[in-house]
């Protein structure tokens, strides 16, 4: 049983006036941390999955993703679909509920945190009690992940909140066994998301750990401790298996699968740890640690590192998370119950309370230099998995270099810096960790895309039925309401137990053509997410050049002046014409519609060029459209340019040695698919650097024979 212990009485806790001075404080970090979060706003597109699922349950369709077809278990926030039906049932749509009870969800734990530490250090109460929640007020990912539209902040509470009731059920003077609500709340964590259900083992076992050092390890009182928690893993696995005829959610097969990352998980974990100065807690926590073990109340630390430490290890063991640091964001609320504790112990040392309280300034500026960084120079318009595979940018090559900031170009920081940076480009350039502002715009971005396609069907143009294939699921289908197949197979279980195809975090499966046919796919978009394409985007420019080198098949339907419906067809055009006579397909590989296609983007290009002959975008555009249709005399000044002003963009060098090559000229796009080499074996682009040296290969075999004498 734990002791008494009375430490000294100091700071704030001397005057009445003192106390009220630390109370105002803990309510200033709650105004701070709002503030915060409310600077972080956003939805993610993948939040709009659950809310499919909560949209159909409350309408009686069932927890299906596509209604009237197979049961698939395309989310893995059991607890959190539930909660958005019932309030979708009563009114509130799941995106108008799902920020304002996150938010909720963040007050309660500050609170919770508040009350406990004010609770556990009621005869010291200092200035160190403000630090924990101090830190949480500036750390940018506890702030983020007070929205998203995820069950992330539920989640956290449950599991704090059940920690806590489980210290509180050991170290407690209870006249009788108290009621197992730590374990109740465990099991409502693991049915909020599966990683809960090892959480709470570890917890557990943590608990039955110290009993068992304590000569009080009893089976019956065990299991009066963890019967609740048992009870709901068990129900749900029950109602899975019967609902969904598998053990896991559809989400693992469609992510994880079996393989382990540790590679790209432990990057995850380094990255993290770096852009928070979590190395600067950890003394702290080790303080608080052997102070808790000083008191013989061991139960907090002992159950908060025995949830910490295989949580993380799991993280790292499958790679990490496609969002930004979202699993790890429980590190903040734990060790922060840890934090008070080791200052405590700390500022009892000689000289303790003016070291310690340096220390925590240096700790506070450290949660928040980088973050705030990162947000403050994130280009604002919308670029997939930067800065990793935007390497080559002006924006990439200055975001978060530390030559531009005040603390970190110094040493040891600059180090600190570039190594974050490392981890990050890495990270993003495998779809890992990416970042919220990224998450945000394309989230702007598809919500326009969805409401042109649910504009199409309320004109019917397109059938209510149409049945799109697409790699994002979230807010397109959830506007439309049509039938999709996601082609990543986070809701369809046959390309969700297909093979790997690639390392990309939650990227690495993809649904065939062939599969797409059979299943009944009216329109496969030819981008991942947009089914429209204007006349000079990227992906109508990418289509109409590889119809004309390659000849890949894909249909464009003009819905508005210079906007296509760029698709390929599973079922073929004869059905897409019968199911949607509104609209006339013609296919790119068509040399009519080829050669008409790249009259009009030409001349629209050049018009943007004489505009404003400054424009880069414009003018790599042009150089593009004029190497397409073999006008290499017109592209090689404009290729030249680009390169020039942009060294380090391996796309200009291509469309460099592109020109030269239809020129005829062997020797110079020989040295330039060189430095295109180079650059991408420099900056990690291993895979398109072997595709360069195999191009490369081939232009000086063609060199030699050229040179061979003839016999």
């Amino acid at each position: 049983m734990p002791v008494a212990f009375e430490p000294r009485i100091s700071g704030f806790r001397r005057t009445a006036s003192g106390s009220w001075l630390l109370k105002a404080g803990l309510l200033l970090t709650l105004v701070v941390l709002l503030a915060h979060a409310w600077q972080y706003r956003f939805l993610t597109d993948d939040a709009y999955i659950s809310f499919r699922y909560a949209r159909n349950l409350s309408q009686g369709q069932g927890l299906v993703f596509n209604p009237g077809m197979e049961r698939v278990e395309g989310y893995s926030n059991f607890l959190w679909v539930l909660g958005l039906a019932a309030l979708d049932r009563m009114g509130v749509a799941p995106e108008r509920a799902a920020n304002p009870l996150s938010l909720l969800f963040t007050v309660a734990l500050w609170a919770l945190l508040a009350a406990f530490l004010w609770q556990r250090h009621r005869r010291t109460r200092d200035w160190w009690l403000l630090v924990p929640l101090a830190a949480l007020a500036a750390c940018r990912s506890f702030a983020v992940w007070s929205t998203g539209g995820l069950e992330t902040r539920l989640f956290e509470l449950l599991v704090v909140a059940g920690v806590l009731r489980l210290v509180h059920e050991m170290e407690g003077h209870h006249v009788r066994p108290p009621l197992p609500l730590g374990a109740a709340l465990l099991g409502l964590a693991a049915l909020t998301r599966p990683d809960g259900v090892l959480i709470a083992a570890c917890a557990l076992g943590a608990a039955a750990a110290i009993d068992a050092s304590r000569y009080q390890f009893q089976f019956g009182r065990w299991f009066s401790r963890v019967w609740p928690c048992v009870a709901l893993v068990a129900a749900q696995l029950v109602f899975r298996y019967a609902y969904y005829h598998e053990w896991v959610p559809n989400t693992y097969f469609a992510k994880v699968g079996g393989r382990m990352l540790w590679g790209s998980g432990l990057r995850y974990v380094a990255a993290f740890v770096l852009e928070y100065g979590l190395w600067l807690w950890l003394p702290v926590v080790a303080l608080g640690t052997t102070l808790a073990i000083r008191r013989r109340a061991p139960a907090l630390p002992a159950i908060v590192l025995a949830v910490l430490i295989p949580h993380t290890l799991y993280v790292m063991s499958i790679g990490g998370d496609h969002f930004e640091y979202r699993p790890l964001d429980l590190w903040f609320p734990l060790l922060a119950l840890l934090l008070a504790d080791g200052f405590e112990a700390w500022s009892e040392l000689p000289l303790g309370t003016a070291l310690s309280a340096a220390y925590a300034c240096v700790m506070l500026a450290a949660v928040f230099w980088i973050p705030a960084a990162s947000h403050r120079e994130f280009p604002h318009v919308y670029t997939a998995a930067f800065p990793g595979d935007a390497t080559g940018s002006e924006d990439s090559a200055r975001f978060l270099d530390p030559d531009r900031d005040p603390l970190l170009r110094w040493p040891p920081f600059r180090q600190v810096a570039l190594a974050h940076l490392d981890l990050t480009r890495w990270l993003t350039r495998h779809f890992v960790a990416v970042r919220q502002e990224e998450h945000a715009m394309f989230l702007a971005n598809a919500t326009v895309e969805a409401g042109r396609l649910r504009s199409l069907m309320d004109r019917g143009v397109l059938p209510r039925d149409t049945y799109f294939a697409m790699s994002s699921v979230g807010v397109i289908p959830y506007v439309t309401n049509a039938r999709t197949l996601d082609r990543l197979g986070l809701t369809d279980a046959v390309v969700a137990h297909g093979p790997f195809l690639s390392d990309l975090m939650a990227h690495g499966k993809l649904a065939t053509m062939d599969y797409a046919r059979r299943r009944g796919v009216d329109l496969w978009f030819c981008d991942q997410v947009y089914g429209h394409a204007s006349l000079l985007s990227r992906r109508m420019m990418t289509e109409a050049i590889l119809a004309r080198r390659q000849g890949e098949n894909a249909w464009a339907a003009e819905v508005a002046p210079d906007t296509f419906l760029l698709c390929r067809l599973p079922q073929g055009p004869a059905a897409a014409a019968r199911r949607m006579p509104k609209l006339a397909f013609r296919s790119l590989t068509d040399s009519t519609f080829s050669k008409l296609y790249f009259a009009r983007a030409i001349e629209a290009s050049e018009g943007q060029v004489r505009r404003d002959p400054r424009d880069g975008v414009a003018q790599g555009r042009l150089a593009a459209l004029y190497v397409a249709d073999r006008r290499y005399a017109d592209a090689e000044p404009l290729c030249r340019a680009i390169v020039s002003a942009a060294p380090g963009d391996p796309g200009a060098l291509d469309q460099f040695a592109a020109c030269q090559l239809g020129q005829g000229n062997l020797q110079g796009a020989a040295i330039t698919l060189e430095r295109q080499r180079q650059l991408l074996v420099r900056i990690g682009g291993s895979r398109r650097a072997e595709e360069v040296a195999r191009n490369l290969n081939a232009v000086q075999a063609e060199i030699r024979s050229r040179a061979k004498p003839i016999d």
